[in-house]
């Protein structure tokens, strides 16, 4: 059978033009799609990862238009992973991506170095007190922020911006801010943030008394128990003098154990059940007893200090520390240390009376000395 040309041309031309169909089609690149950006600030030498779909053909990728080399072997159809220039100048960029099936764009924020805060002092103030923070990388625009303490689901919801009095790319001196609580720094700088890796401590001060007539108990309220100088032979409880003062006139127990009790005694301020309580409104954790003592030279002089709850109970909480500091020293005792003889440690808020009482521990029967000054009940807040 003998074909003719005219009769085999019109199917060698449907099969070709099927055929160009079929290639077009495989050869069609999709467009390609933006996912993710992370992170999506940072400064020179940062690592970023590009996420999305129809990425394996990257052929452009800019910063604004400065072009941002990349290296195909870190690039997939879903991913691009590439690395900010070292020296790229600072600020927000568009960055575009384009592919043979097209383009889209996104943003980056090309920052400074991220903050780094090594150190801050003093680790506790009062509002309104200057806080020194020592560090790297302070770059404007720069915020620095105290916590108002308040804790919910594991994170601190508020907080407070401090005045930054002094500014230096190493250091920082802000100031407190009003209604700021215990709780973290956090320095907000050109490139990032970073909070401090210990708290900040604010504390509220409870004066129980000076001995010059401030505080909630007055020098005549004290009594006095026990074998002191003070008990046995009217020696003045309150003294300005012998040794110096730290600032007007302070309180001073004494004696020698001539009994061999150990035990000497000392002064009370008032309690028992109708006596009010100190009004104390911290956890035990967070309440301390803090008061100026001085030995004047004494050894082997301790100091038991004793509290008293509201309630009318009878027992004592009680801790005992040893007076062996040169001159005038602040103790500061957290109210945990205060445990009865059963080991129940006393509730803060029905705190009512405290005694300071001495010990001669030494066998010499030489005479020994407490002289202490400003106490309180300090509440971290």
């Amino acid at each position: 059978m003998t074909f003719s040309f005219r009769t085999f041309y019109p199917l060698f031309t449907l099969v070709a033009g099927l055929t160009v169909l079929m290639f077009s089609g495989c050869d069609r690149v999709e467009e390609p799609e933006f996912v993710s950006l992370e992170p999506m600030m940072g400064p020179g030498k940062t690592l970023v990862v590009m996420k999305g779909n129809n990425l394996a053909d990257i052929r452009e990728l800019l910063f604004n238009d400065e072009a941002i080399p990349f290296n195909t072997a870190y690039n997939s159809d879903v991913a691009l992973l590439f690395r900010i220039p070292e020296n790229i100048s600072l600020g927000q960029k568009v960055v575009t991506v384009r592919t043979d099936g097209g383009s889209f764009t996104t943003d980056f924020l090309v920052t400074e170095e991220a903050p780094i805060v090594r150190t801050f002092f003093p680790r506790s103030a009062n509002e309104g007190d200057l806080v020194t923070i020592v560090g790297e990388n302070f770059f404007d625009p720069i915020e620095v922020t105290f916590k108002t303490g308040e804790f919910v689901d594991g994170r601190f919801t508020d907080s407070l911006e401090a005045e930054i009095v002094f500014q230096a790319v190493d250091s920082m001196i802000v100031r407190v801010p009003e209604g700021t609580k215990t709780g973290f720094i956090r320095v907000v700088a050109n490139g990032g943030t970073q909070e401090t890796n210990v708290t900040f401590q604010i504390f509220e001060q409870l004066l129980v008394t000076d001995f010059d007539g401030g505080g909630l108990v007055a020098n005549d309220e004290l009594s006095l128990i026990g074998f002191t100088d003070q008990q046995l032979n009217g020696a003045p409880l309150i003294r300005s003098s012998l040794p110096a003062p730290i600032d007007g006139s302070f309180m001073q127990i004494s004696g020698t154990d001539d009994l061999n009790t150990v035990w000497l005694g000392g002064p009370e301020t008032p309690g028992g059940a109708a006596v009010d309580s100190f009004g104390i409104e911290t956890d035990v954790r967070d309440t301390f007893l803090e008061f100026d003592v001085n030995s004047n030279g004494r050894t082997q002089t301790f100091l038991t200090l004793v509290l008293n709850q509201q309630d009318g109970s009878f027992a004592d909480f009680f801790t005992t520390i040893q007076l062996n500091e040169t001159g005038w020293s602040r103790v500061s005792i957290p109210l945990v240390r205060f445990k009865d003889s059963n080991g129940i440690v006393v509730k803060p808020s029905k705190v009512n009376r405290i005694k300071f009482h001495i010990e001669d521990r030494n066998d010499t029967d030489q005479r020994i000395e407490a002289n202490i000054d400003n106490v309180a009940f300090v509440e971290r807040i």
